[in-house]
């Protein structure tokens, strides 16, 4: 079971005291609780720590999004001693998550767990995911495709935003300068540019990063609803490269962010200075779509592929 870092703060701190002694002894309720005693006291710890959800009775600095409740970009949840809050808690994008504070506390931890890990609803049956890494030679490419080709519903699509393409052809298209101008004729030219090759289908936006380096975050949306638009695919896996996002921003409209890392010294400090970057730009709520992968160097249909994508689908912690 994978344990999460909660951020405890209370007005009443013998009884804040008292729940992280007890959900800290208790390991098995997967919580590790951190008491501060005031909220300026998390915004230091945030700083240079990270933590899953903050929970606590003052919700003054709360930022609201549609994603939820925030504090410095970590899920936020408030808790209450209102017993109309007694019978459960909840989760409404129109107002702030609760928990009820005089409840057991293992039904405290399991609710902590499922606001952690809650998933949006989804209207319609699809996934757009990224690939992206600050290091090199971690099998990025091979993750993507092997997420593609998993795809057992209606297949997925592979779209490579390398640094640069392997293929010179792509150095020919207009895709992205389509995009750019809005053109009407966008969703007929990316249906004619994607090609089935090796048992996926595959789209190249772009052959240098140097072009993919214009795109906006508009720009980028409006790509995702053009190929959302074809009705084709249920999995699209964008393949980037660590130099073609000139707005990091981008990385938000993905539903997760898959991020292949090493576990030699320098790949794992580069990882870390990857992750202050996004702190320091405001964007801390993007690591919690990061998944983080070791990738094995094997073929994307091997057996041992196939593990490691059952993994991040739930199978095991």
């Amino acid at each position: 079971m994978k344990t999460y870092r909660v951020g405890l703060y209370d007005s009443d701190l013998d009884y804040a005291d008292a729940l992280m002694n007890y959900a800290n002894i208790h390991r098995d309720m997967g919580i590790t609780m951190i008491q501060f005693t005031g909220m300026n006291e998390v915004s230091d710890y945030l700083e240079d720590q990270d933590l899953d959800l903050i929970l606590t009775s003052d919700s003054g600095s709360f930022s609201e999004t549609e994603d939820g409740s925030f504090f410095q970009g970590v899920k936020a949840c408030v808790l209450t001693d209102y017993r109309g809050a007694s019978g459960g808690w909840q989760i409404d994008r129109a107002s702030t998550p609760y928990i009820y504070k005089f409840k057991r506390v293992e039904q405290i931890c399991e609710e902590v767990r499922s606001l952690i890990s809650e998933k949006k609803d989804v209207r319609e049956i699809h996934s757009i995911n990224a690939v992206y890494s600050p290091i090199g030679r971690c099998g990025k490419t091979r993750l993507a495709k092997a997420l593609v080709c998993d795809d057992g519903v209606r297949g997925g699509l592979y779209v490579s935003v390398e640094n640069f393409s392997e293929n010179s052809d792509s150095l020919n298209s207009n895709l992205l300068f389509l995009l750019k101008t809005n053109s009407p004729e966008l969703e007929e030219v990316l249906s004619s540019e994607i090609h089935l090759a090796n048992g996926f289908h595959s789209l190249c936006l772009s052959g240098i990063y140097m072009d993919m380096r214009d795109v906006t975050i508009d720009d980028m949306e409006r790509l995702k609803a053009s190929l959302l638009k074809t009705g084709r695919f249920t999995t699209i896996v964008f393949d980037l490269g660590s130099s073609v996002l000139s707005d990091l921003r981008i990385l938000s409209l993905f539903d997760r962010i898959y991020m292949p890392i090493l576990e030699d010294d320098v790949s794992e400090r580069k990882v870390l200075v990857f992750e202050r970057m996004l702190k320091d730009m405001g964007l801390r709520s993007l690591m919690t779509k990061v998944v983080k992968v070791n990738v094995p160097d094997v073929d994307e249909n091997s057996a041992e592929m196939e593990r490691v994508l059952w993994r991040l689908e739930g199978g095991e912690d």
